[in-house]
């Protein structure tokens, strides 16, 4: 019977895999990453990857559970490098970038097939959900150390993290890659872009430290 619908996202990296087993399950997230897993059968997997049956059913008992250990192994892997990346930088903003970039580079392959497997699959859209609290915490984290460093303007940094996920969450839905005409990659580091540093030119940037939002200019006069 599949355990799979108790499967919670860790926090550290999944049990290490024999050399042989972590090729097949580079191979999975390879296909499935291109063609989602719901057009592929446990057969055409096997004979894509050269391996029999049993070794697909040695690594999860079903089709589905194979897709969720792959995207379970993925969505460790992007915050274990997001993590690293941000640990290794000094510049807060940089920090950020660094925190989200796996999201792109790992999915730089990922198609819309694979996205819309995973909006209409339960247990996987969970799994994306918790991977996604997880990173709204490390950077809520990131927002609030630069604003104890000067580096950021006072905001609230459970919200601001909040907004850059389901910014970054929204641009890879398939309705909306297919209306944008965006691949999932592009689209994500489009998104980045547009939330860090803003709609201004970059000429112009520095004029938002000098100008209070529009709806705090008007709190302060309703102050006097």
């Amino acid at each position: 019977m599949s355990t799979a619908g108790s499967r919670t996202i860790r926090s550290a990296d999944p049990a290490p895999l024999s050399p042989r087993a972590r090729d097949v399950v580079e191979g999975l997230e390879g296909i499935f990453l291109r063609e989602g897993f719901r057009r592929v059968s446990v057969g055409d997997l096997a004979a894509r990857l050269r391996c029999s049956r049993q070794t697909l059913y040695a690594l999860a008992p079903s089709k589905e559970d194979l897709f969720l250990l792959v995207l379970e192994r993925l969505l460790v892997r992007i915050r274990r490098l997001g993590n690293e990346a941000a640990a290794a930088r000094q510049d807060v903003r940089e920090r950020i970038v660094a925190c989200v970039e796996p999201g792109v580079t790992e999915l730089r392959d990922a198609s819309r097939a694979f996205f819309a497997d995973v909006a209409s699959f339960p247990r996987a859209k969970r799994m994306l959900a918790e991977h996604q609290a997880a990173r709204r915490r490390d950077i809520s984290g990131l927002i609030e150390y630069g604003m104890r460093a000067k580096a950021f303007r006072g905001v609230h940094a459970h919200l601001a993290a909040e907004v850059i996920l389901v910014a970054i969450r929204r641009s890879m839905e398939p309705g909306f890659l297919l209306e944008a005409g965006l691949s999932p990659s592009d689209a994500i580091a489009e998104t980045e872009d547009l939330l860090l540093h803003g709609l201004l030119h970059p000429e112009d940037r520095g004029l938002r430290a000098t100008r209070a939002p529009a709806a705090r200019r008007t709190r302060k006069r309703g102050r006097r």
